[in-house]
């Protein structure tokens, strides 16, 4: 099986911090976003598993840490996605249609699993592949209810979960199954699906135009493949917006907390293991990470502190702090604060603060 993961896109959505690293690359509860996922695909998939990485803005970052953290294990292909415009200094794709379509030279005649890493599924998603295995399904899509599907890919279903119809962010939508994280086809298709990409690609090569992956299903259906859909029950973590960004957080602080806590491991003792706190207070979950100064302060619930960072006097709660940064006298809530930061004097809820950004009191 060939694994796809399009991760080419700026995360625009995450600006500021997406202007100094790819989205991917961004902290949450102790480890980058792709760690996160890769770790998962790592305790379920067999060494020397191949994935197709499809990279694009900032492809450098990307490729150097994946290769050096990963290599060993995964058998790791890269291909670029070319921008088709810039806004500026921003590139623009054409989108994840174009950007699957590029592992074909990969995946022709094997059975292809596509996840996007901006995505965490909470619950095992290995029922999906084994529905490929054991039915006589061509492909199955990973959905989940959802309130608003006017926002999403909309799968209308049979009886027997059978994919009738695709609908991209329907106007009246006659479904809530919206299209979530994954999809999985055999090799008795995966020719069909790139000869159909390259063909929308070179169709569309002039017009700039933005190429989903919806429209491919939905041939694949009128052509008389039958696709199937692996309901979720638990959320999908959506890590492609603030707001999404500090719920997921919570989520994965809370997890490590519950797994910290069945092993009876003493949660100060960790912490302080590699950090030094003074006067300060925990209220769990929180991630710190190595050689950490707190002192004077009230940190959480749900927060995460990246490594080297020094707090002094703060109180912190529902938010996420980056590596090598300082804050003093600050009192803040669901916030995002990035990487080699200097913040002081600020009472301030819900601030997102770049890379190498200073906020200081001025004297008058």
């Amino acid at each position: 099986m060939l694994i796809i993961c399009p991760i080419a896109g700026v995360g625009s959505f995450l600006q500021p911090f997406t202007v100094s690293k790819p989205k991917a690359m961004i902290k949450i509860a102790g480890k980058r976003i792709i760690d996160h996922t890769l770790q998962l695909l790592k305790d379920n998939f067999p060494p020397e598993t191949k994935i197709c990485f499809i990279v694009g803005y900032k492809k450098r970052i990307i490729i150097e840490y994946i290769s050096e953290h990963y290599g060993e294990y995964f058998n790791l292909i890269f291909e670029e996605q070319n921008p088709i415009a810039y806004d500026g200094d921003i590139p623009l794709f054409a989108g994840i249609g174009d950007a699957i379509r590029l592992a074909g030279k990969y995946g022709r005649g094997d059975d292809c699993f596509i996840f996007f890493s901006d995505h965490f599924p909470t619950e095992d998603f290995l029922p999906m592949i084994k529905m490929l295995e054991n039915t006589e399904f061509d492909g199955v899509v990973n959905v989940r209810e959802v309130e608003n599907p006017q926002q999403y890919g909309v799968c209308e279903v049979d009886s027997n979960n059978t994919i009738t119809r695709v609908v991209e962010k329907p106007t009246k939508p006659k479904s809530n199954l919206a299209i979530t994280w994954g999809y999985v086809f055999s090799k008795r298709i995966t020719p069909q699906i790139f000869d159909y990409l390259d063909k929308l690609v070179h169709d569309n090569f002039n017009l700039q135009k933005n190429i989903d992956f919806t429209g491919t299903i939905q041939c694949l259906i009128n052509s008389g493949a039958k696709i199937g859909v692996n309901v979720m029950k638990s959320p999908i973590l959506d890590f492609g917006q603030i707001n999404d960004f500090l719920r997921g957080n919570n989520f994965l602080l809370n997890q490590q907390l519950k797994t910290r806590t069945d092993k009876g491991e003493n949660i100060n003792e960790t912490m302080l293991r590699s950090n030094e706190l003074q006067n300060t207070s925990i209220i769990p979950p929180v991630f710190l990470g190595k050689n950490c100064t707190l002192t004077n302060s009230v940190i959480g619930p749900n927060v995460s502190i990246g490594d080297n960072t020094v707090i002094t006097k703060c109180i912190i709660s529902n938010s996420v702090i980056g590596d090598c940064t300082s804050m003093e006298n600050i009192i803040t809530e669901s916030s995002v604060i990035g990487d080699f930061v200097s913040m002081e004097d600020l009472i301030k809820n819900s601030i997102s603060i770049g890379d190498s950004s200073s906020i200081m009191k001025t004297l008058d």
